[in-house]
């Protein structure tokens, strides 16, 4: 899926196992200030039961992760946690290469998101927590126009401390009036 110029989503496959891991080794530093999954990921064949794990969930209709490409290199990983599919609700998850941060990419990637997870799985709600004290992920979702929900204290374990979770939410018909806004705009500008 081309996103920009620049970026493209790869649905996650086993042809990115390796450059996967790689890509986490180097930024483990950078990834475990706020992902709890690091210390389970720690050889090639623990990045291949993930991405195995991420088809599974594919195939079964509970949402996909894709490979974030800057520039033609993977750079990151952003995609759906399992979709409830009961209550049409899902929830973003997204790591970027640190080299990478700071340039819009995630923004435009999880945008991206939006549009398959309200459109292609009919979703009504789509969540992203994030760590309090994790300005730059926070940006994100209050980029897009998600909506703070409240904080749900001491929610993850990272690495022996309990961390407050930031909870956000767009609503399907805040995302249709959203790009309404946007092409209303856009038309003016012309």
């Amino acid at each position: 899926m081309k996103v920009s110029e620049k970026i493209e989503l790869q649905l996650l496959g086993l042809e990115h196992r390796d450059g996967l891991f790689s890509l986490v080794d180097v930024n483990r530093a950078h990834l475990r200030e706020w992902l709890p999954w690091l210390d389970m990921n720690r050889s090639a064949s623990d990045a291949e039961s993930f991405v195995r794990s991420v088809i599974a969930q594919r195939e079964s209709g509970e949402g996909p992760q894709y490979a974030v490409l800057y520039e033609t290199s993977m750079c990151g990983v952003c995609g759906f946690h399992p979709i409830d599919t009961s209550n049409n609700i899902g929830s973003i998850g997204y790591w970027l290469d640190e080299s990478c941060s700071g340039k819009g990419i995630m923004t435009k990637a999880v945008q991206a998101l939006l549009e398959v997870g309200f459109h292609e799985y009919d979703l009504n709600r789509i969540e992203i927590a994030c760590a309090t004290d994790n300005h730059r992920s926070r940006a994100i979702p209050e980029r897009l126009r998600f909506k703070l929900e409240g904080v749900l204290r001491e929610r993850e374990y990272l690495y022996g401390k309990y961390v407050d979770n930031a909870i956000y939410s767009m609503l399907a018909s805040e995302y249709a009036l959203n790009n309404r806004f946007q092409a209303d705009a856009a038309m003016l500008r012309t």
